[in-house]
């Protein structure tokens, strides 16, 4: 009997500490509800075309209504640039072949005009959207050489710049911006690394750590090399040419930033949370929306808060289980869009409300942007 009611708390305990899911039974909030138009500003989002392309609609949070815009290439990624009150989008799409590309709408119209920055291996997106982070790693030439270029495009400011161009044993994993400068997932041989680029005294910043993402405030979160090498460095074989995509960096997840001591675990009642992928980050950057996990169990949607020297914990708190295409975006006023497993939600308050788009109207398949108004012509 005291066995059976302790399992009972312990189980209470830790539902508490992961916070609440979705209503038991929740209720389905319609596209005028006064809940969807608090955060007001309009949801953009690519779903299928009749045409077998796909095209970007935007949906008023006011208004209630849905307007086509353009066809595009499948997206991978959406940002805003800049700021999302400019309401002007960069776009990352898969070209195929190990190939991606990011581009700028000029606007969300039918006929917007689409202008490419650049096409690489890899693409992050720094800084708000105002600049796109390119990564080319060229085939393996011997061994485990390889030469890797990184560089960056300025949305509005022509002109690229160039982080690192050499020939090296190992690879380029990750990469992101602070306000100090580049920093680098290293991969060589035995070791991985993150390091910096781009300013004084630059180089190893922390040793056997990779970056998942970085803030658009300078927040990592990092994690072992441990979590996501494997036991064996792929390399060239004497007579093949195979050569293996990046690895993708994931894994038991640490808050980090430059100058405030080591990196600090986010753990829930000992166990440590692994993180699979960032969707997004609230204003302020004070929040992380990611896909995580603890131990065996299936993946949630978990927000983390950022700054290490800001919070007074790196505990994390659970939303939800979350499965198949899952993405989000953050509104001005907090809340956040969410969409998995093919449903439409509402986040506020760390709770999730399931949220109907128009009659109609196609349900987003893919990346979400939410922006404050419609782009215009000098914006």
């Amino acid at each position: 009997m005291f066995l059976l009611v302790g399992l009972l708390f312990a189980v209470l305990a830790f539902l508490l500490t992961r916070g609440g899911g979705p209503d038991v039974e929740p209720r389905r909030v319609p596209p005028s509800s006064p809940l969807r138009r608090q955060s007001g500003g309009l949801l953009v989002y690519a779903a299928p075309d009749r045409q077998g392309t796909e095209r970007l609609w935007r949906w008023n949070l006011v208004t209630g209504t849905v307007a086509r815009g353009p066809l595009i290439r499948e997206p991978i990624a959406m940002v805003n640039v800049g700021s999302p009150e400019y309401g002007r989008l960069g776009l990352t799409s898969d070209l195929g072949n190990g190939v991606r590309e990011a581009a700028i709408l000029d606007s969300l119209d039918p006929g917007a005009v689409i202008t490419p920055l650049g096409r690489a291996d890899f693409i992050t997106w720094a800084r708000h959207g105002a600049s796109a982070i390119f990564v080319n790693r060229g085939p393996l030439l011997d061994g485990c050489r390889r030469e890797v270029s990184v560089f960056v495009e300025q949305v509005r400011v022509e002109g690229r710049e160039v982080v690192m161009h050499d020939t090296i044993c190992g690879d380029v994993l990750s990469v992101g911006r602070t306000g100090i400068g580049y920093f680098l997932t290293e991969q060589g041989l035995g070791r991985v690394d993150v390091v910096g680029k781009g300013y004084p005294d630059a180089g190893v910043l922390l040793e056997g750590y990779g970056v998942i993402a970085i803030s658009p405030g300078g927040d990592m979160l990092v994690t072992p090399g441990t979590e996501f090498l494997p036991a064996i460095v792929p390399t060239k074989p004497a007579t093949g040419d195979y050569d293996p995509p990046p690895t993708w960096v994931a894994g038991q997840a640490f808050a980090y930033r430059q100058f405030r001591g080591p990196p600090v675990p986010y753990v829930v009642q000992g166990v440590a949370l692994r993180v699979d992928e960032v969707l997004g980050y609230a204003p302020g950057e004070i929040t992380a929306l990611v896909i995580g996990r603890l131990g065996g169990d299936r993946p949630g949607l978990w927000e983390l808060p950022l700054g290490v020297a800001r919070v007074e914990s790196t505990t994390p708190r659970y939303v939800a289980d979350v499965g198949g295409v899952t993405t989000a975006a953050y509104a001005n006023d907090g809340s956040a869009f969410v969409l998995s497993e093919g449903h439409l939600w509402l986040l506020r308050n760390h709770r999730l409300s399931p949220l109907d788009v128009p009659e109609g109207a196609p349900v987003p398949n893919g990346p979400l942007v939410w922006i404050g108004r419609e782009p215009t012509a000098d914006g």
